[in-house]
């Protein structure tokens, strides 16, 4: 607002200047004029005559020059510097002797001899020959010196008030359109301002129990909707954010209070009998497997975490995509022949991929022990692949008994598992979601799909060549 009313008064200034300016200078050549028109008419009085110069002048059509009260004034002289004629007005004083042409004029302000102050204008110029002089020969030689210069002053009193006028009304004009604007720019500011003091107020009241709000759209101008716009999609992925963290807390500590009760259990029924050692050692073998889990299920979130935040180190070299499975596969062999899953591997001979051969064993071994832990008891598994110069598509296969197109979205989330289908207490629910994220990062891209109703397929999917 102060911006506003100060480059409003620079404005207003500069405009008010180039107004007076222009209307002084309009004034003073309108005087000017009207001067320069009174000594034209005693130039034309002024005739060149055998025996010298004489001025025809009848003081009953210029009174001005004769007059007691405010007298106007003219002086004449001759090119030797005598006086020529001299109004009645200047009794014995004289104006000064400062002379243009008639074509170009001189202007020039002055103290009158009465002490006003004036204006004069003076001209030199040539008298024209008197026609109705009986002496006058036909071709008269100018006499010497015929030039002759006049100077006539008037009064500018008029032309002073008119300026201070001018001025006094610029300037009083210019205050009141000043404080004027002052109050209409207050509240057009104001006005205009409102909604943000409502955005400002909205975002004050924000929280993390109240992300839930958002800024009205309808109540903004239109150059403050692109803002609310992106102030409420950024609500938005926070209220999402807080959600999934929120979630993500309360099912870590739904995983570990299993662990810990049963740590719990082991440790009293181990002190409840300290002489059996035997049941110490078992008890002792129990807390240890327990205690494994609960380092799984850590670093499995350490590792997320750091996929998440792309510091998961990565060192290309050529891998043998083939023999990379075939190796995963060998260390859950016992577990899917426990379970009696079958098993069909298709995949393309002298198979290689560039890529960090231990963060695609992590993807193959979380998708591979996935299809064996939750695939029914005598399921199937069957991991094929195809591959060309360009892309490859990477797919495991199982049978499923309770997954719908709904849960697919879902399966990629930490600690998610369907009542039936996902009820399996060996996994963290972190083995996707750990899977996903390093395919992110080494530039693939992991997706699940229902190709049949009974069968969940994972598709990791990539260019041949990676570049490092």
């Amino acid at each position: 607002m102060v911006s506003l009313i100060v480059g409003a008064s620079v404005l207003l200034g500069l405009t008010g200047i180039g107004l007076y300016v222009y209307s002084r200078a309009f004034l003073v050549r309108e005087f000017d004029t009207a001067l320069r028109s009174k000594a034209v008419a005693l130039i034309t009085l002024t005739e060149k005559k055998h025996n010298g110069v004489e001025l025809n002048f009848a003081d009953e059509f210029m009174p001005e020059f004769e007059r007691r009260d405010r007298p106007e004034y003219f002086q004449m002289w001759l090119a030797s510097g005598a006086t020529l004629e001299r109004s009645r007005s200047l009794r014995d004083g004289d104006l000064p002797r400062q002379t243009g042409t008639v074509a170009a004029p001189i202007f020039w302000d002055l103290t009158l001899p009465d002490g006003r102050a004036g204006r004069a204008v003076g001209i030199e110029f040539e008298p024209h020959w008197d026609d109705h002089d009986p002496a006058r020969q036909p071709e008269p030689a100018a006499p010497s010196g015929a030039n002759v210069s006049l100077v006539a002053a008037r009064e500018r009193t008029d032309l002073n008030h008119a300026l201070a006028a001018l001025r006094i009304a610029l300037g009083l004009g210019g205050t009141l359109f000043l404080g004027a604007l002052g109050v209409l720019v207050a509240v057009v500011v104001r006005r205009g301002t409102a909604p943000l003091a409502l955005v400002s107020e909205r975002a004050a009241a924000i929280g993390a129990a109240s992300l839930q709000m958002r800024f009205p759209m309808d109540v903004m101008p239109m150059e403050l909707r692109p803002i609310c716009e992106r102030l409420n999609d950024l609500l938005a992925r926070l209220e999402d954010a807080f959600q999934r963290e929120r979630r993500i807390s309360a099912d870590i500590a739904h995983e570990l209070r299993t662990p810990l009760a049963e740590l719990r259990a082991r440790a009293e029924v181990a002190l409840k009998w300290p002489d059996d050692p035997a049941g110490i050692v078992a008890a002792l073998g129990q807390v240890l497997s327990i205690t494994q889990r609960m380092e799984t299920l850590v670093a499995g979130l350490l590792a997320v975490a750091r996929s998440e935040e792309g510091k998961a180190p990565i060192y290309r070299e050529p891998v043998d995509v083939r023999a990379l499975i075939q190796d995963a596969w060998s260390s859950l062999a016992a577990d899917a022949e426990r379970r009696r899953i079958q098993l069909s591997l298709e995949l393309p001979p002298e198979w290689r991929l560039s890529t960090d051969a231990a963060l695609l064993r992590l993807i193959v071994l979380n998708l591979i022990s996935n299809a064996v832990e939750y695939s029914p008891i005598g399921g199937q598994v069957r991991i094929h692949a195809v591959a060309n110069t360009e892309q490859f598509v990477l797919s495991v296969d199982n049978t499923t008994l309770d997954l719908s197109a709904d849960d697919l979205p879902r399966l990629f989330e930490r600690f998610w598992r369907k009542d039936v289908a996902r009820a399996g207490h060996r996994h963290g629910g972190l083995g996707l979601t750990l899977a996903q994220k390093v395919a992110t990062v080494l530039g693939f891209d992991l997706s699940a799909e229902l190709p049949v109703p009974s069968t969940v397929r994972f598709s990791l999917r990539g260019p041949v060549d990676v570049a490092s």
